[in-house]
């Protein structure tokens, strides 16, 4: 009788011990989940550098660490995650406003211009000239200014532009000579 009362106890206590195995499992899964929703929707944003900003969940909190370039970014960064499913709570203490470099984000941002006006010639249209667009930036400001032989290939260009990150606002001084 004892023997059967022993094997009864040990069977309950390692099936409660899986199941809380399993609900530790279950709890993981669902912070990575967590974590990876709310990278991805940093990265989405235009205001968000997701390689600046380190997200961690631990059942249902998430702690975000890092460096975002402005106040509207930190909500932002606030924002996105409360409303992400399975949140319960969002930790920013090592969250931090700092000031991006002006400088250095606008000569990284003239040179994907130019990237993207070599892209419009190579994939969209080869009426585009190489060395004849002058591009510069100024506080993510892109300043346009050259000549096109049609308005398409415009177009083209300012699409192209206008989907690279940190670009503001682009002002066109390109004259279009139609043929």
């Amino acid at each position: 009788m004892f023997l059967r009362w022993f094997l009864l106890v040990l069977l309950f206590c390692g099936t409660a011990h899986a199941q809380t195995q399993l609900q530790e499992l279950e709890q993981g899964f669902s912070d990575s989940v967590i974590t990876a929703k709310i990278t991805a929707k940093f990265t989405k944003s235009s205001r968000l550098n997701p390689l600046k900003i380190s997200v961690n969940t631990k059942d249902g909190m998430v702690c975000l660490e890092g460096s975002v370039p402005s106040k509207r970014a930190f909500a932002e960064a606030v924002r996105l995650a409360v409303h992400t499913s399975g949140v319960h709570q969002v930790d920013t203490e090592q969250l931090r406003v700092e000031k991006v470099n002006t400088v250095f984000a606008d000569a990284w941002i003239t040179a994907k211009v130019e990237v993207a006006v070599l892209k419009a010639k190579l994939f969209d249209d080869s009426s585009i000239p190489l060395a004849g667009i002058k591009a510069s930036t100024n506080n993510g400001v892109v300043k346009l200014s050259g000549h096109l032989a049609n308005a398409d290939a415009l177009s083209i260009l300012l699409k192209r532009i206008d989907t690279l990150q940190g670009v503001k606002k682009i002002i066109s001084h390109i004259h279009v000579k139609e043929l």
